[in-house]
């Protein structure tokens, strides 16, 4: 009897999802991710926050990158934090109770802001875009409710540039391919991001990149890699996608995850980030 898949693709509907838990504790995991770390510190550089300035974050999540850069908006700043999740919300409203600046969590469409335009000094965004129907709305809504003068950064992944090397180029190859191309979601949005800023107004002021490598993971100890999906969701995504015959799917699996006992495991993601500033009228 195959075991219940708990380590899926996707925090598209999070509420809903029969495993909210795993998606928590795997949003907590991708928020150690070395390259998340790197582009969150230039994100802090880049942004210039200073004491009384009001931050907000779409696409919060746990909240653990906000309260951070809460520190440099001091007792007198305003931390705003908004997610679809209703999970999501309540981990970052439990997280927030030391925090150095005034904080609300809200569950809110990053589409539609119910917030005032001109309002904040800096907005950010991570990983949420990927997820959404309408980025560009988003961004819009990020452009409309950030004062002229206050700055925007963008983070996310780009899936475009997804490998799994298991020392079978066939395999790589297939993997390659099926992630060049978006479906259901622009999962590739990280490499827009620039584009998608200057369209509707910002004047982009730069960017960067960071690539996250898996390259040790015991299948025997944990269903997935640090913060990622199971090979077995991988597999169900590759056939759908064309690149893995269903009969092949077990094969496909156990594979991987000998490969990875084996220490011939590796796997990389590059995430983007964008910094902009909306300039006068």
């Amino acid at each position: 009897m195959e075991t219940p898949e708990t380590h899926g693709l996707g925090y598209g509907h999070v509420d809903d999802d029969p495993n909210v838990g795993v998606l928590l504790h795997n949003m907590d995991a991708t928020g150690g991710w070395a390259a998340t770390r790197e582009l969150r510190e230039w994100e802090r550089r880049n942004l210039g926050l200073r004491q009384g300035q009001r931050l907000l974050d779409v696409g919060c999540g746990l909240g653990d990158a906000a309260l951070v850069l809460a520190v440099d908006l001091g007792a007198e700043g305003e931390l705003h934090g908004v997610d679809a999740s209703e999970a999501m919300i309540s981990a970052a409203r439990s997280r927030a109770g030391s925090a150095a600046c005034k904080v609300r969590f809200s569950i809110g469409n990053a589409m539609v802001l119910d917030e005032p335009a001109d309002w904040f000094d800096a907005v950010r965004s991570e990983r949420c875009l990927q997820w959404l129907s309408d980025p560009g709305a988003a961004i819009a809504e990020m452009h409309r409710v950030l004062r002229p003068g206050g700055r925007v950064s963008l983070i996310d992944a780009d899936w475009s540039t997804f490998t799994l090397d298991i020392g079978d180029p066939i395999l790589t190859a297939r993997v390659r391919e099926a992630m060049r191309t978006e479906r259901a979601r622009p999962s590739n949005i990280g490499g827009r991001l620039a584009e998608m800023a200057h369209a509707v107004g910002f004047d982009v002021l730069a960017d960067t990149s960071a690539t996250q490598t898996w390259n040790e993971w015991n299948p025997d100890e944990s269903p997935a890699p640090d913060g990622c999906f199971s090979m077995a969701s991988l597999a169900d995504d590759l056939i759908e996608r064309g690149q893995l015959p269903e009969m092949e799917r077990i094969r496909f699996v156990e594979r991987v995850h000998t490969s990875a006992r084996n220490g011939t495991f590796a796997m990389t993601l590059t995430m983007v980030a964008v910094a902009a500033i909306k300039m006068d009228a």
